[in-house]
């Protein structure tokens, strides 16, 4: 019976153990740059999944969308997104979430559109 409970005790801090080393493992970076935003929305696949991760590692959300109008991503597309930002207070108890509104989208979109050279790397125009 001791050694039940001695397995199961070492088995769970095992657990712990394994669960905490998770936690801190650094994630992968992402590169918010205005070269890495373009990269990442021109060469995405799901494009909610990465404005998403961008905005989660800190794009800015206006230019996230001025830079998907001047990479030539179809307005349609870009006002489907749900462009938000979720913040937790220091205390954890209030999660709340800012999107932007679809009149700042519109905005946001207009501005890449209107001035496609401060929204484009200066790689975008070719293949590397």
């Amino acid at each position: 019976m001791k050694k039940m409970i001695k397995n199961t005790v070492v088995g769970a801090a095992l657990l712990v153990t394994l669960s905490l080393a998770q936690a801190q493992a650094p994630k992968a970076a992402v590169d918010i740059s205005m070269d890495g935003i373009f990269t990442a929305l021109t060469s995405s696949n799901d494009l909610q999944y990465t404005v998403d991760t961008l905005i989660a590692h800190g794009a800015n959300l206006h230019t996230v969308v001025s830079i998907a109008a001047a990479a030539g991503i179809p307005q349609n597309k870009v006002q489907d997104l749900q462009v938000c930002v979720n913040e937790i207070s220091p205390d954890v108890k209030v999660l709340s979430a800012t999107c932007l509104r679809p009149r700042s989208v519109q905005t946001a979109y207009a501005a890449g559109m209107n001035d496609p050279l401060n929204y484009l790397p200066a790689t975008a125009a070719g293949k590397r």
